[in-house]
């Protein structure tokens, strides 16, 4: 947590060095981030049991400090260090027991964009850019189901018997990323007045990792089963409000 107070107040003090510069205006945003990983559902149909590996779409957050330099009329510059939780909901399958979780990724993350303004006095902005990674630390939290109806030495007719068996699990999973990592994106901007004195705007931004993930982490307990390959690159949709500082 200091990591990441002591990274927001840096950029916040260089942005402030810099203000004097007419050019260079500096921007806080914020909002929830939606995190669509993107999985095969059978990863290994030889191995008994036929695992499975399934995700759907869950919501973070961020927050971004950020500096935009204008070069002319028409673009600009931004650049920016700030917090990102990813949040993916999973779902594991190996025979008759089924992992069902929330992985939360917590990231330090760079991005920088080409902007080009356009529309009714330039208030669009389309922008390309890319950005680096830094995992912070990665956490599974969740349960772990049994079916016990397809386990052969149970017996259904047991007074005792209970169609499921619940655990509760949490574990790392910090390995399963590369500790650095990079991503491209496509961001629309529109600019908006909040009041006189105070400018902001609002925005949808599209990420997709390059190499998030590490393939076939030799150190996995579950590497026996699953191929982290079959993992794809996540993709993940910013939505966000931001104001100039």
């Amino acid at each position: 947590m200091k990591q990441k107070f002591f990274i927001i107040v840096l950029i916040s003090f260089i942005a402030n060095v810099f203000a004097q510069n007419n050019n260079i205006d500096l921007q806080l945003s914020l909002g929830p981030t939606l995190s669509i990983p993107n999985t095969s559902e059978l990863t290994n149909s030889d191995v008994d049991g036929r695992p499975q590996i399934k995700s759907k779409i869950n919501i973070g957050l961020f927050v971004l400090p950020s500096i935009k330099y204008s070069l002319n009329e028409k673009s600009s510059l931004d650049f920016g260090i700030g917090y990102y939780l990813d949040r993916f909901s999973i779902e594991d399958k190996l025979g008759a027991v089924t992992n069902e979780g929330n992985r939360n990724i917590h990231q330090i993350q760079t991005p920088i964009n080409y902007n080009f303004h356009f529309g009714t006095n330039k208030s669009y902005e389309f922008g390309i850019g890319a950005f680096a990674s830094f995992v912070l630390s990665a956490k599974e939290k969740g349960d772990v189901i049994t079916n016990n109806s397809e386990i052969d030495i149970v017996d259904p007719n047991d007074p005792t018997f209970s169609s499921n068996t619940t655990v509760s699990y949490s574990k790392d999973i910090k390995d399963n990323y590369n500790t650095v990592n990079f991503g491209a994106f496509l961001q629309i901007k529109k600019n908006i007045t909040f009041s006189e004195s105070k400018k902001g705007f609002i925005f949808l931004k599209i990420n997709q990792y390059f190499n998030a993930i590490k393939n076939n982490n030799s150190e996995s307990d579950i590497n026996q089963y699953l191929e982290f390959k079959n993992e794809k690159e996540p993709m993940t949709v910013n939505i966000g409000i931001g104001i100039l500082l």
